[in-house]
C-alpha cells in the first residue's frame, strides 16, 4: 500500500524560524456569485516537506526543474532508525554500521523519532531540531554519490537553526555538490512516524517551477502492508 509521508501544508505548521510560510486568498468565489472558486497561493519554497536541489547551495547546480525526472523516484529505499534529540547530530559513526545497506539503496531515510516533537511542541521543533553534521554529509558524499539519489529526514532540516559554527551550511554545500562534481539531494521534514521498517519504493514529486532552487514535494512510500492494517 502507499502511505503519504509529506505533511499537508497549513499556515500554522512549524518552519525555519523567521522564514515565510504559506497563505491562500480567494481570487474568485462562488459565495460572491461567481461561477467557480479559485485561489492565489503564496508558498515559501522551503516550507513543509520539501526537496533541496543542488542550486540551493551551489551557484551553477541544477534547479528543481533541471533535475532528471528519475531523481524523484526510488526503487531501493532504506529506512534507518537513528534516535536523536534536540540539536543532536547524525554523525558518521551512526551510519558506518549500515554502510553495506546504504551502498545498495537509492534513498536513505533517517528516522530519529523527533517527529513526535512536531506534534507536541511545534515551537521546539522549529528551533531545536536535530541535524546532520558536515562529517556525516562528507561520509555520504564521498562513498555513495552516484548510487544514492537523496537523503530524507524526519526533522526540520539538514542543519539546526541554532548553529553558530556554520556546520549546517557546510553540510548542505557538501551534499549538494559545491566542492566537487556530483550531489546527493536532501528531503527535509518528512513524516515517517507510521512507516514500517521495510519500504519497497518511494517518490517525492515537486511542482516543476522554473528557476527556483528547491521546492515542496508530495511524498509517498510503498509498503508490503495491506489496506486496513
Amino acid at each position: 500500500m502507499r502511505r503519504l509521508i509529506s505533511y499537508p501544508i497549513s499556515p500554522d505548521m512549524p518552519g525555519w524560524p523567521g522564514n515565510p510560510t504559506y497563505s491562500a486568498a480567494p481570487f474568485e468565489s462562488m459565495e460572491q456569485g461567481m461561477a467557480d472558486n479559485t485561489y492565489t497561493v503564496t508558498l515559501f519554497n522551503h516550507f513543509g516537506t520539501h526537496f533541496d536541489a543542488p542550486r540551493h547551495f551551489t551557484a551553477d547546480g541544477p534547479t528543481i526543474s533541471d533535475l532528471p525526472f528519475d531523481t524523484f523516484f526510488y526503487s531501493a529505499p532504506l529506512l534507518l532508525d537513528i534516535p536523536k534529540g534536540s540539536r543532536e547530530k547524525v554523525e558518521p559513526e551512526d551510519l558506518i554500521p549500515f554502510e553495506e545497506q546504504i551502498g545498495r539503496c537509492d534513498l536513505l531515510m533517517i528516522r530519529t523519532g523527533y517527529a513526535r516533537v512536531r506534534r507536541e511542541d511545534p515551537e521546539e521543533y522549529s528551533h531545536n531540531s536535530p541535524a546532520v553534521s558536515s562529517r556525516a554529509a562528507r561520509y555520504l558524499r564521498d562513498r555513495f554519490t552516484g548510487t544514492l539519489k537523496a537523503v530524507a529526514l524526519d526533522f526540520l532540516s539538514l542543519a539546526t537553526p541554532h548553529d553558530d559554527s556554520g556546520d549546517g551550511v557546510l553540510a548542505h554545500q557538501i551534499m549538494l555538490g559545491k566542492f566537487q562534481p556530483g550531489y546527493i539531494c536532501i528531503i527535509e521534514d518528512v513524516d515517517m512516524t507510521r512507516l514500517p521498517s521495510k519500504i519497497s519504493a518511494a517518490a517525492a514529486v515537486p511542482l516543476f517551477l522554473e528557476g527556483i532552487d528547491s521546492g515542496p514535494v508530495t511524498m509517498w512510500a510503498e509498503t508490503e502492508e495491506q489496506h486496513g492494517n
